[in-house]
């Protein structure tokens, strides 16, 4: 029974662990006590939230995560789900940490808004309003003869 599902950078083991779960490369579904493991391709930006349902109703009961917004948390909690934070680490040394109690399940989102939410409200990705600082390529305001 495949217990685990990690958002991940790859489909391997030696994958990272993804910084955004629902911008995963890769999700694997994976037995923590034979370490097997299946492989699936991340979340196209035009798919919606169905494939996560699909993949959690496969028998999950833990998800490993680098980073998750509001949505997608309690989402995966709604389905009975625990959810863990395993950053910088690769899938299989978080899956290991995880079933030897060392990652503690998270309460709540790591972050404030999903990367989609924040973009319709004019934000970064953190929640915040842009700064109105530019990229640092401009000119600035040129005028002829000496100054």
């Amino acid at each position: 029974m495949k217990t685990y599902l990690v958002a991940a950078t790859g489909d391997t083991l030696g994958s990272k662990v993804s910084g955004r779960f629902g911008h995963a490369a890769a999700f694997l579904i994976i037995d923590p006590q034979t370490m097997d493991f299946e492989a699936f391709p991340g979340i196209q930006a035009d798919e919606s939230g169905q494939t996560i349902k699909r993949l959690i109703t496969r028998d999950i009961k833990k998800v490993v995560v680098g980073n998750i917004g509001p949505s997608s948390f309690y989402e995966i909690r709604s389905l009975g789900c625990t959810i863990y934070l395993c950053r910088n680490m690769v899938v299989g040394e978080a899956v290991g940490k995880v079933e030897s109690g060392d990652i503690e399940p998270l309460a709540n989102p790591t972050l404030k808004d999903s990367i989609h939410s924040a973009r319709r409200k004019g934000g970064n990705t953190y929640g915040m309003r842009g700064t109105g600082r530019g990229m640092g390529r401009g000119m600035g305001n040129r005028r002829g003869g000496g100054g």
